[in-house]
Order: structure tokens, then C-alpha cells, then sequence
């Protein structure tokens, strides 16, 4: 890019050149730790990128507000990226271009995840995230209902059952208290 970019943080600050790994280029923001990374350069590195080793880090707690692209200053959408690591990133539509808050990258590499960005940037991905929270969220409700024992008996007769071969007639016994 041949254009001065700005971050859209409070502070505005212009972004400068970095390496987000060996061979893939970003901008980062000095003043949010932000970086940004051009969809067309994470996709060349992908294909020529070396396995990376699994390292500690977090990203920091995110302003949960709408980001505007540093490119063309059009809103970027909220991508889930899961429950662990849970945080958003965000992705300009128009200029293709990623914004990572604060450590989001690095946890993006720590996880094993940092290969695949273009799956957390899809519909289905976002389905399943979401599907995954709706579950986690019945489970503690019914933990709260049930207690915790009961629910971890339930788990694992479930995964009993689901070993058997005749787990249907099995489950009919139950019910029809032999």
C-alpha cells in the first residue's frame, strides 16, 4: 500500500510496516497494538508458510464497537473466531484488508489457528460458533437444573450408548422401565 493508513482508535495513529510472522507483511498500530493484514498477502503466505510453533498468548479485552476500515473508512464486520480463543476480529468486505486488536494475531498462531482465517471469515464458521455457544449455554442451564454430578452421570452414559450396537432397543428398555 503507497497510502499513509490511519488506525481508528481514539488516537488515530498512522500505521506503520511489520512482520506479523516470517514472510507475511501487516500494519500495526502503536497506540492499540492493532494490526492489520491484507487478505491477498495472508493468503499468499498461507500457501508457502511454514508450520508455526504453538506459543502463549492472549488478546487483550476489545472495544466491542464497529471498527472502520483503515483503507476506506467503510465499517468492517465482527467475525468470531470461537470460544477458545474468544474474540472477534474484524474483516473489510470492500478492501479485503483484517483488522486484529491487540494480540488477537498471536492468539490467532498460539491456537494452531493462525493458517486458518479464511474458514473463521466464513458463514459456516460462524454458524458453528454460534452453534457451539447455544450448546454451552443449555448445558450450564441444565447443570444449574440438574447439578453437576447428575449431569456428568448423564454424559457419560451417553457416551456409553452411543458405543453400543443396539442402542435403540437399549434406550426403549429404559423407557419402558422393563
Amino acid at each position: 500500500m503507497n497510502k499513509t493508513l490511519h488506525c481508528s482508535c481514539a488516537a488515530h495513529t498512522e500505521l506503520i510496516a511489520c512482520k506479523l510472522a516470517p514472510g507475511l507483511k501487516g500494519l500495526h498500530c502503536t497506540s492499540c497494538d492493532g494490526h492489520m493484514l491484507m487478505l491477498e498477502d495472508y493468503r499468499v503466505w498461507r500457501s508457502t508458510a511454514p508450520t508455526q510453533p504453538a506459543a502463549a498468548a492472549t488478546a487483550t479485552a476489545e472495544d466491542n464497537s464497529a471498527r472502520h476500515c483503515p483503507a476506506c473508512t467503510r465499517l468492517m464486520q465482527r467475525y468470531r473466531v470461537g470460544s477458545t480463543p474468544d474474540f472477534r476480529v474484524d474483516r473489510c468486505a470492500a478492501c479485503q484488508a483484517v483488522w486484529f486488536a491487540g494480540g488477537e494475531w498471536q492468539a490467532l498462531l498460539a491456537t494452531g489457528m493462525g493458517t486458518r482465517l479464511d474458514e473463521i471469515l466464513t458463514d459456516a464458521w460462524q454458524r458453528q460458533v454460534q452453534a457451539e455457544e447455544l450448546r454451552k449455554g443449555r448445558e450450564a442451564a441444565l447443570r444449574q437444573r440438574h447439578g453437576a454430578a447428575a449431569m456428568d452421570e448423564l454424559a457419560r452414559i451417553r457416551q456409553w450408548l452411543h458405543a453400543q450396537p443396539e442402542r435403540d432397543e437399549l434406550l426403549a428398555l429404559l423407557r419402558a422401565d422393563w
